[in-house]
């Protein structure tokens, strides 16, 4: 058995989901305190004991795109002292439970404190693709792209293993690193999947409110979340989020529209629908997935939606169909049975 910090970022929801899974799988063997903030911190809590709020970064979106500067404002405000009391926290929980092992899936002041009081770090998220591996980026996102490479090794510094979640396969430039299918949660797994008439829309923020004058221009039924709200309008069904139903409209949409968050588009992939993703601006790790789901052929990417962008991608629905019942469904095994191997080894 060995005791494990499991720090998780608090921005977005893909992060906590993920980790629920790994969570669960080791609780089985060992003892576990989980480090989180803002919604992934609720949901956690809501699932697992011994599970403590720290200060987590912040994105500030207006018309689908990230607000830098707000962003920036924002952080830097509530860093000094967010900060302080995560560092106290987070030493006094270190002093006490004394972990052998550290885990982060992108999560910045675990994987501090593990360099701090040399404790082995196990990175699992996303992100290190495009630290760890050989990508190849349309030039009119490079600087983005090196911008992204700098943050993500800022957050996470070394690790001595890194555990990579994608659907796309490129070559790994740095030892230690692992490309794994992505951790799902049993409720997509076990999804049973129908093929209805109509295509789901879902968005990261409900900043992008043109999306729907765009919908009511064309001629197919559309169920949207992400707006917070119960109603019908036109062509449209607003739902506000609930995780069966969603889970439920995912596996019997023709398709999905979404921004470019990386667990809901994975997701979809799993269940062989078509993705449409318009990656919230500034936001270049959504960028990146939109560019992989356009490069492995399960669907497109558009910087702006438009009528004749999602019509043309309707029309092309059953190629991207076909194209999807060559995704490997691997599941959780393979990665959770190699975190196995790598407490072990670090536990020795």
């Amino acid at each position: 058995m060995a005791r494990i910090l499991y720090g998780i970022a608090g921005e977005g929801m893909g992060h906590a989901i993920r980790s629920k899974v790994v969570i669960e799988h080791l609780l089985k063997k060992h003892e576990l305190i989980i480090v989180s903030s803002r919604k992934a911190y609720e949901f956690l809590s809501s699932h697992f004991s011994n599970v403590y709020d720290i200060h987590g970064m912040h994105l500030n979106y207006k018309n689908n795109k990230v607000q830098s500067i707000k962003t920036l404002i924002h952080n830097a405000y509530k860093l000094p002292k967010g900060s302080y009391h995560t560092l106290k926290r987070l030493i006094s929980i270190l002093k006490k439970f004394k972990p052998d092992i550290v885990i982060s899936d992108f999560e910045p002041f675990t994987a501090l404190t593990s360099k701090f009081f040399n404790i082995p770090l196990i990175s699992i998220d996303n992100m290190h693709i495009m630290t760890n591996c050989r990508l190849k980026i349309p030039k009119r996102y490079y600087k983005d792209y090196l911008a992204a490479k700098l943050i993500i090794k800022s957050i996470i510094i070394k690790a001595d293993y890194y555990l990579i979640n994608t659907f796309c396969y490129p070559k790994i430039k740095k030892k230690n690193t692992f490309l794994f299918s992505p951790v799902l949660r049993k409720e997509i797994i076990n999804a049973k999947v129908k093929n209805k008439d109509f295509i789901l829309v879902y968005q990261t923020s409900g900043s992008n409110k043109k999306i729907k004058d765009v919908l009511n221009k064309i001629n197919g039924k559309f169920i949207i979340y992400g707006f917070d709200e119960n109603k019908k309008e036109k062509n449209i069904t607003f739902k506000e989020f609930d995780e069966a139903g969603f889970i439920e409209d995912l596996a019997s949409c023709r398709a999905l529209i979404t921004n470019g968050g990386f667990s809901t588009i994975v997701e979809a992939v799993y269940l062989g629908k078509p993705v449409l993703s318009e990656p919230i601006r500034n936001h270049f790790e959504q960028i990146l997935n939109a560019i992989f789901v356009e490069k492995m052929g399960y669907g497109e990417f558009h910087k702006k939606i438009k009528v004749d962008k999602i019509n043309g991608f309707i029309s092309n629905i059953g190629i991207y169909k076909k194209n999807l019942k060559g995704y490997k469904k691997e599941g959780n095994p393979g990665i959770l049975e190699k975190l196995d191997y790598m407490i072990g080894k670090l536990n020795l």
